[in-house]
């Protein structure tokens, strides 16, 4: 992302990206329903100028998505790898950001 909003003072305004997979057919689930069945998964990244703000952004991305229900049946759950907030100098402004892992799951 090369183009991010910046505030007063040249810091980072907040904000989230979101990558998703597209869903996809498992394999058959047994009889006795013992296999966990994901169908796809999404990855959003919170970023921000400080690391308070890409805290408090992850926990409301992760509340917010961890083991709701969706419409139809399933429910997105936050999954590995929880990687920990990172620092960015590669990019003008410099930020803080952390990627959240999410994994759809049928029931």
């Amino acid at each position: 992302m090369t183009d991010v909003r910046t505030m007063q003072g040249g810091w980072i305004a907040p904000y989230l990206a979101v990558w998703t997979q597209p869903l996809r057919e498992h394999r058959e689930q047994p009889l006795d329903y013992s296999a966990q069945e994901t169908s796809g998964g999404l990855t959003i990244t919170t970023a921000g100028a400080t690391l308070g703000t890409v805290r408090n952004l992850s926990q409301a991305v992760v509340q917010a998505l961890h083991r709701v229900k969706a419409p139809g049946g399933g429910e997105y759950r936050h999954s590995d790898p929880h990687v920990p907030i990172q620092y960015d100098t590669a990019v003008s402004a410099n930020r803080f950001y952390q990627p959240l892992s999410f994994t759809f799951a049928q029931p």
